[in-house]
């Protein structure tokens, strides 16, 4: 029996694939399906199972496209209610097999009504893995409060919370303490809020160092639920749509990637060509974007959290262009783009800037203004409101959350200069780049210098 653990990076996402006997099953694939594939080929194994623990929000999954081109059965909760020609909806106990092992599927709400959890038996039928999913992390839990308005079955946060503790319970009465736990995201998603910097763990150290574990089983069914709900970061607004994306069966990534138009380099001539109600989103450095831009654009930098943020303030029927730097910045930037299904309302990159229309948002002059009054200065601050709390760094600043800027722009005070911060530099370039966009002046980014107030 082999177990193979896959990373998708900037999403802390994993995907999974068993091979026993010469039969392989995937368990929630990324959106790039061909490392799976590539697998298959080297073992020479043959992809039989493809399963889904549950309709993703945070990524689109290839299950769909892997089952297209193997022939493997699509498995998922029969309450998922998938819009795919051809699939198998599993009940509570039910089990598959795969080689000489099997994997029995256990329902497991809490982060979505339709969740399962798959646990492995090995050649010997010892129970050796679990497969949680989005229902349990190492050190945390799923958060509650991503379908209320999304999927087959939709349930209110506090409903969710409710389910997450009963399955809490009755999965560790269940499951040995041996058994491994392989979840669906590590560190870093939006999926919970205190997850480990591990990437799998056992059902016996969740159950001693788990807060959510411990908290089922120490507290009442309202204690649970109440610390649950509270203290979870922004929902992306793409987290809904992915949802339905995955639902309805997303295409394969080869077959994604061709629908996306390169338009070469960013010109003059391009720039007058293109669709002028399409948001442009500039996802070069953000010191090359205060050299200068499109007036108008939004400068999300390529990084870790590209796509994350992409999602989190373009909504997903919002056409928009985007822009790179290079063509290996064009490569990262679209696996991105693919991984969340932005492809969908993407007009065309451009591949390279040489026409420019406006400088800015400038670095914040001097900081020490800040720390003594800086009254002078309108400060927004984008972090998120946990980390605000009750000590904000810039005692009068105005706090809104970057994710909801674009809506809250009427927030902003006009008549000063604004000064844009948040921990340590990334969101400020964003979100000094919104007010720029906004046609807000002067505009500051705070950036690396909001450290020096900490």
């Amino acid at each position: 029996m082999i177990v193979k653990q896959f990373l998708d990076e900037p999403l802390a996402q994993y995907g999974y694939a068993i091979i026993s006997e010469g039969e392989m099953a995937v368990i929630d694939p990324g959106r790039d399906e061909r490392p799976y594939l590539e697998l298959a080929e080297a073992t020479g194994a043959k992809i039989v199972a493809s399963l889904l623990t549950h309709p993703h929000a945070d990524f689109v999954s290839s299950y769909w496209a892997i089952a297209q081109k193997t022939g493997a059965t699509v498995y998922a909760s029969e309450l998922i209610g998938l819009l795919i020609p051809k699939w198998t909806g599993l009940k509570d106990g039910d089990e598959i097999r795969i080689g000489k092992v099997r994997l029995k599927a256990y329902l497991t709400p809490g982060h979505s009504p339709d969740s399962m959890t798959y646990v492995l038996y090995d050649e010997q039928g010892r129970e050796y893995a679990a497969f949680t999913g989005d229902w349990l992390f190492i050190g945390d839990v799923g958060r509650a409060d991503l379908r209320s308005k999304a999927g087959n079955v939709q349930k209110q946060r506090e409903d969710q919370a409710r389910d997450m503790y009963h399955s809490l319970r009755r999965m560790f009465a269940l499951l040995q303490d041996s058994t491994l736990v392989y979840p669906a995201h590590g560190a870093g998603t939006l999926c919970g809020k205190a997850l480990k910097q591990f990437n799998a763990s056992s059902i016996g150290v969740e159950r001693l160092d788990n807060w959510a574990v411990l908290l089922a089983h120490q507290a009442d069914e309202a204690t649970f639920i109440e610390a649950l709900v509270t203290g979870q970061p922004h929902i992306p607004k793409y987290f809904p749509n992915s949802v339905e994306v995955n639902r309805r069966g997303p295409s394969g990534y080869e077959e994604a990637l061709k629908t996306v138009q390169v338009l070469g380099p960013l010109t003059a001539e391009s720039a007058q060509k293109r669709d002028p109600q399409a948001t442009v989103v500039d996802a070069r450095p953000a010191y090359l974007f205060r050299q200068g831009h499109l007036k108008g654009a939004i400068n999300i930098p390529l990084g870790k959290s590209f796509n994350t943020w992409l999602g989190s303030l373009i909504d997903p029927k919002e056409p928009y262009y985007l822009i790179v730097s290079s063509q290996a910045a064009y490569e990262s930037a679209i696996a991105q783009v693919l991984a969340i299904g932005y492809e969908e309302n993407l007009k065309g990159v451009f591949v390279g800037v040489s026409y420019t229309e406006e400088a800015g948002p400038e670095l914040f002059p001097n900081v020490e203004v800040l720390r003594n009054d800086g009254r002078s200065y309108t400060v927004i601050d984008v972090r998120d409101p946990d980390e605000v709390g009750a000590n904000p760094l810039v005692p009068h600043s105005i706090p809104i959350r970057l994710a909801e800027l674009r809506e809250r722009l009427h927030e902003v005070p006009t008549g000063k200069p604004i000064a844009v911060h948040c921990a340590g530099g990334y969101r400020s370039a964003i979100g000094s780049s919104i007010l720029l966009a906004a046609g807000r002046s002067p505009v500051y980014d705070i950036s690396e210098a909001i450290t020096r107030l900490q």
